[in-house]
């Protein structure tokens, strides 16, 4: 085989240094100006904002973020085996029913009374699955709860959470280099810019086989899975208008949609022999828009929505488990 020839190296070397330099340029220039941008969540997802994955959130390479507690709280979980796991989005990150229900159980089931939440607001049934994959089930625990529904729904300002995950080469880069974000961001910006494009964050198809597939994965590991409809306070007519700023394309969609993410709970319920655990059912049964189970946005539980809400859950675990 004949050597290469000193004068195909030669511009070869060339163009990959003058590349490197014009790399090396664009960063300082990038730093200088001031440029940062974290698209995980202030651009793709109508919550957390900006502020929130600054303060409350830390980026993650699988999941996008986490709670700044999260690897201590998984941690603390690893040493203490929990019975029940608690995950899903702000509904569970922020909410009492997780404790309340461990409360119930501790008085007449206390073998399932030791459990933890691992809950982070704006998560959607993507990131559910990654995390029960990676986190949760090499728990072993006996129970695991899935309350998922909301932010599903919600409108991507880019691709879909399953269409968005970066992987650790590109995550590593998109931390470190204003570069990268950079590309990430013009990136996105095109997607952005096609309104009549724009798609939920996780589709009602891909919702149930998100569900489903968690089941599989709980049962391969003898875990019983428990899945949660998410209630609803809204009314038609007075759906809260902030969500039609960045979260649905019409309020009156609103209600239809998320009684289909609902049904679709239930669904994968029924075809992957999950535990269903049918909040939604439960609170319209309760009247519990008259009973003050709901906060303003309609999505959220109040102290006494937390205690229905842990009523039901407690049940719900107790019966996966017989």
């Amino acid at each position: 085989m004949k050597a290469c020839p000193r004068r195909a190296i030669v511009p070869a070397l060339l163009a990959v240094g003058s590349i490197g330099l014009a790399l090396l340029v664009g960063e300082l220039a990038l730093r200088i100006a001031g440029f940062e941008y974290r698209s995980f969540p202030s651009v793709q997802f109508g919550w957390p904002e900006p502020t929130a994955i600054a303060n409350v959130y830390v980026p993650d390479r699988d999941l996008f973020w986490v709670t700044r507690d999260y690897a201590a709280t998984l941690e603390a979980a690893r040493r203490s085996r929990p019975t029940v796991v608690f995950i899903g989005d702000s509904c569970t990150e922020f909410g009492t029913y997780p404790q309340r229900t461990l409360d119930l159980l501790a008085s007449r089931s206390p073998d399932l009374a030791h459990g933890i939440k691992l809950g982070v607001g704006g998560w959607s049934s993507v990131q559910g699955l990654t995390q029960l994959r990676r986190d949760v089930l090499p728990l072993r625990p006996r129970v695991v709860t899935v309350y998922f529904g909301w932010n599903d729904h919600w409108m991507a300002f880019g691709r879909s959470d399953a269409e968005i995950s970066t992987g650790p080469v590109r995550f590593w880069l998109s931390q470190h280099f204003r570069i990268a974000q950079l590309l990430l961001k013009a990136q996105l910006g095109v997607v952005a810019l096609r309104g009549t494009e724009r798609q939920v964050r996780v589709s009602l198809a891909l919702y149930q086989s998100n569900l489903e597939t968690m089941a599989k994965a709980a049962r391969g590991a003898a875990v019983r899975l428990v899945l949660i409809t998410a209630p609803s306070g809204h009314v038609a007519g007075q759906e809260p208008a902030y969500l039609a700023a960045r979260h649905i394309r019409r309020l009156s969609d609103l209600i239809p949609l998320h009684y289909a993410y609902i049904e679709a709970t239930r669904s994968a319920a029924q075809s992957s022999g999950a535990t269903l655990c049918d909040a939604a059912k439960a609170f319209d049964q309760a009247d519990a828009l008259h009973k003050g189970y709901f906060r303003k946005d309609g999505i959220h539980l109040t102290d006494a929505g937390s205690a229905a809400m842990a009523r039901i859950v407690a049940a719900c675990i107790e019966a996966a488990v017989r």
